[in-house]
């Protein structure tokens, strides 16, 4: 690939994780509103969906033939999950260390990967997952035996999503990008509709536009991902996804006012090397895997 294929790769994906990171600002600003979480949850999927169905439209609905139908549900639901453990994280840590927390997924993928599919792990990302841990602790700075709930949360929030990234990892063998999409986005609808029902909300105007801005976002995500990877080879952009972290960060400081501590900034340095080397090595034994690596 040539250095300016190369490039548009890496700027539509450093723009993608630029939406991504604006998903997490429209959640907050939603909440800020007096909208329930679970309610704002439920109205990103229902865009997100909404979208989906007029895509599958256009494609006369060929995308939604899935060769591997269980694992699309098991990807949606590990997404779902990770987003709800997530936004739940936000309401009791900073957004950054939120943000932070569940992009420790690479960290956890060659794990889930030993277990689930009985990968052999290579002693490099190994050293990674190592690098990766003491960040992790950074952050989360434990108070003699007790970890603070969100921190937690945010960690379960990241399993979740390292979760969903070994299930795409089977799904990219045989659906198609377009498919994927149509059955995230039917999965998480499905899943956040009670929930959405339960804790319904009728917030002011600002918060209707804040959580359909937030699923229509995550649709141009995705495909601003997979306009990437036509461009440049994962392991190429792969680096460039703790981006998010520092988008976030820094809406984080300009938006709400807060400054992460020095420990903190420490812990997302870290962090962000070990997932790099897990993901660059965990990539060089896998080129099968067609997408990014968030949901």
């Amino acid at each position: 690939m040539g250095n300016r294929s190369v490039a548009k790769g890496v700027i539509s994906a450093l723009t993608g994780l630029f939406f991504l990171s604006l998903i997490a600002v429209c959640v907050k600003l939603a909440g800020k509103t007096g909208a329930h979480l679970g309610w704002i949850v439920f109205m990103q999927y229902t865009a997100a969906f909404a979208l989906a169905l007029i895509i599958s439209a256009k494609e006369k609905f060929r995308n939604v033939h899935s060769g591997i139908l269980k694992m699309e549900i098991v990807r949606g639901a590990a997404g779902v999950t990770s987003f709800f453990c997530f936004a739940i994280a936000m309401a009791e840590i900073p957004m950054v260390d939120a943000s932070l927390l569940q992009n420790t997924a690479p960290i956890f993928i060659p794990i889930i990967g030993m277990i689930w599919l009985k990968d052999a792990v290579d002693r490099r990302i190994w050293l990674g997952v190592l690098i990766g841990f003491i960040g992790i602790v950074l952050i989360i700075k434990p108070d003699g035996s007790l970890f603070k709930p969100g921190d937690l949360i945010g960690l379960a929030s990241g399993i979740s999503l390292a979760l969903g990234y070994v299930a795409m990892r089977v799904i990219t063998k045989s659906d198609g990008f377009k498919t994927i999409i149509f059955y995230f986005a039917l999965t998480a609808f499905v899943i956040s509709l009670p929930v959405g029902i339960i804790f319904w909300s009728n917030p002011p105007i600002e918060g209707w536009l804040y959580s359909l801005a937030s699923g229509v976002l995550l649709v141009s995500y995705l495909f601003m991902q997979q306009y990437s990877y036509k461009h440049a080879e994962p392991a190429k952009l792969s680096p460039f996804n703790y981006f998010v972290v520092i988008f976030v960060g820094l809406l984080d400081w300009w938006l709400f006012g807060h400054v992460p501590d020095l420990l903190t900034l420490i812990g997302i340095v870290t962090v962000s090397i070990g997932g790099i080397i897990a993901i660059i090595k965990h990539e060089e034994k896998n080129k099968e895997l067609k997408h990014g690596w968030h949901s």
